[in-house]
């Protein structure tokens, strides 16, 4: 059964230097034989995620399984529905999931014990977040109301000039992030942006 791991970060891959690489680390000894990388993925989509799923969905067919594996369960799912349906309800049965954070073996959704306990840990982890959430928009309005709130610096969206640059270069969306070390989907957003501007 071949193993394939998921990184993700929020942001991006410098910001999250330490989470990033303890992620790889973490894949690397559980013996993943491919990896996908995703950054700048807080809201957006996440493409390499997806491509990941479909390329498992065509690689495990007749008894051959493949074992998707995030370093944590918030890694691979934004929230416990997420969670569930990928777990206990997959497309394919032949893909299964890993996650070292709850069991140091591939889950097993025909087993009560694992699955009690994939939902609380998820459910804890969606209650942090939701809090997390309503302390920062506390936060905000509360900055707003004294007019401290500058809003998130820019990250990527700084590097529009550049993006653009290269891109006139001849360079593709996927060499522009490797070179201005930014998510393919901000290189992505920029574009975008600049089609709708410029229409």
């Amino acid at each position: 059964m071949e193993k394939w791991g998921y990184v993700r970060v929020s942001v991006n891959r410098v910001e999250q230097a330490a989470g990033w690489d303890d992620q790889i680390s973490t894949l690397k000894k559980l013996g993943c034989s491919r990896m996908f990388f995703e950054e700048a993925s807080t809201r957006g989509e996440r493409p390499e995620f997806h491509r990941m799923l479909a390329e498992a969905n065509q690689h495990a067919v007749g008894g051959d399984r493949v074992c998707l594996v995030a370093a944590k369960m918030d890694r691979a799912f934004r929230d416990l529905a997420a969670a569930d349906e990928a777990i206990t309800r997959p497309v394919n049965r032949d893909i299964i999931w890993l996650l070292p954070d709850l069991s140091p073996h591939p889950l097993d959704p025909s087993d009560p014990t694992q699955m009690l306990l994939v939902r609380m840990m998820g459910a804890v982890a969606q209650f942090e977040r939701d809090r997390l959430a309503e302390r920062r928009a506390y936060g905000i309005a509360k900055a707003k109301k004294e007019g401290k709130y500058r809003g998130r610096k820019p990250t990527a969206r700084a590097k529009t000039p550049e993006v653009l640059a290269l891109l006139q270069r001849g360079f593709r969306p996927d060499e522009i992030a490797k070179q201005l070390e930014i998510g393919r989907a901000s290189v992505f957003r920029i574009l975008r942006d600049q089609r709708e501007q410029a229409g």
